[in-house]
């Protein structure tokens, strides 16, 4: 195994003895974007140093710029949010509902992407959450879970809203089948990006919005996030902006120029007030080394050489793991996973390696009976081999 790091690990404050498995909950933050936010903060600390522009309105287009281009999207639709939450709320609460519409939803999903369409009911509008697996299945390289959602489609559906990859087995879902489907039946699709976005590449066509919040597998503070909406879905939306928002962007030095639309058309018509502009420095920072370490395709590969690594080193033991990697490597090849393992485990087991795992310095979590190993662009094959070593009960 030759497989290096395409992201030097001395990037983080992250000591040699320590193998963090869990960006997935939680991604660590970089030196680099610490620093950046810590040479900001030197500004705010003497205001009458603070340059409008390139201190507020800049740091904002870079954090635009870097998250469209992530995306390989426009800078023009991409809103800061504070989380993914905020992302789906502000779509949510925005959009035009009739008494009597309905949203589809799979089974299981993430409060975050629960929630605001429950809350809907109190404009008549249903939340129908549909199951994408039998209760108790696990899912295979088999199944087509994108089908129940399709087949649940009904004349009063009007959106779709999904997690991309999901946050408990890890599958990844097919968003351009997703899509394709729901234009061809006037549905709107809505994505909650959060456990792929920095990691795994996708593709646009078909979606109405993506939210995700940055602080996982993008590296960023817990707080801050963004929201993608293609302009003309956009346009259908409540605008949430506030003195930010207008056509022309704020300048402190002259009256803002009446306009006949009082909201910009761009992404800054969603965003509710001023930002944490310090969120948005550090999460600025991450993209661009993410993407100045090859961007989302490189990691993508990156993460799938150490993801066929590990399950063939697992495949090497007991009757569980031969299975667990064998189920997993047949969805690796179908395209199937994001960045993180879930392996479904006995609950004894599952103690018995939480037990070790800490002691030992190697950092997972568990949902849903699900142990989840989230690989990212740090890890090399080293890690592999000692993940391998704790997962099989062999380390020295």
């Amino acid at each position: 195994m030759t497989t290096v790091s395409l992201l030097d690990p001395a990037a983080f404050d992250m000591p040699r003895d320590v193998l963090w498995l869990s960006h997935c909950k939680d991604g660590p933050l970089p030196r680099a974007s610490a620093d950046a936010v810590q040479a900001l903060m030197g500004v705010q600390l003497r205001p009458w140093e603070l340059r409008w522009e390139q201190d507020f309105l800049d740091v904002q287009r870079r954090l635009r710029h870097a998250a469209a281009t992530l995306l390989a999207a426009d800078a023009a639709d991409i809103s800061l949010m504070t989380c993914t939450s905020s992302g789906l709320e502000a779509v949510a609460f925005g959009y035009p509902w009739q008494a009597g519409d309905e949203i589809l939803i799979p089974a299981g999903e993430f409060p975050s992407n629960r929630l605001p369409w429950l809350a809907l009911s109190r404009r008549g509008v249903q939340c129908r959450e549909i199951d994408l697996w039998q209760p108790g299945q696990r899912p295979t390289a088999r199944d087509a879970p994108e089908d129940r959602l399709i087949e649940a489609i009904t004349p009063r559906t009007r959106m779709i809203a999904a997690s991309w990859v999901r946050f408990q087995d890890g599958i990844k879902l097919d968003l351009q089948k997703l899509g394709t489907a729901c234009r061809g039946a006037g549905v709107d699709l809505v994505v909650d990006a959060i456990q792929g976005a920095g990691t795994t590449t996708l593709e646009l066509t078909g979606v109405s919005a993506l939210a995700t919040g940055g602080h996982k597998g993008l590296l960023g503070l817990q707080g801050q996030g963004f929201l993608w909406t293609e302009p003309g879905f956009r346009q259908k939306l409540v605008p949430l902006g506030t003195w930010l928002s207008g056509p022309e962007e704020f300048s402190q030095t002259s009256d803002p120029a009446p306009a006949a639309d009082l909201w910009a058309t761009d992404g800054r018509r969603l965003e509710a007030g001023s930002p944490s502009i310090l969120s948005c420095e550090a999460l600025a920072s991450s993209l661009q080394l993410l993407l100045d370490c090859g961007g989302v395709a490189a990691i993508q590969a990156h993460v799938a050489s150490l993801q066929r690594q590990l399950l063939e080193q697992l495949a090497l033991g007991d009757g569980t793991w031969r299975a667990e990697a064998a189920r997993l490597m047949a969805l690796l090849k179908q395209d199937r996973l994001g960045p993180t393992l879930c392996f479904a485990l006995p609950e004894e087991r599952l103690a018995r390696l939480l037990a070790t795992a800490e002691a030992q310095g190697i950092h997972s979590s568990v949902r849903l009976g699900y142990l989840r190993v989230a690989l990212h662009c740090w890890h090399d094959a080293e890690d592999v081999r000692r993940c391998a070593a704790w997962l099989l009960g062999t380390l020295d």
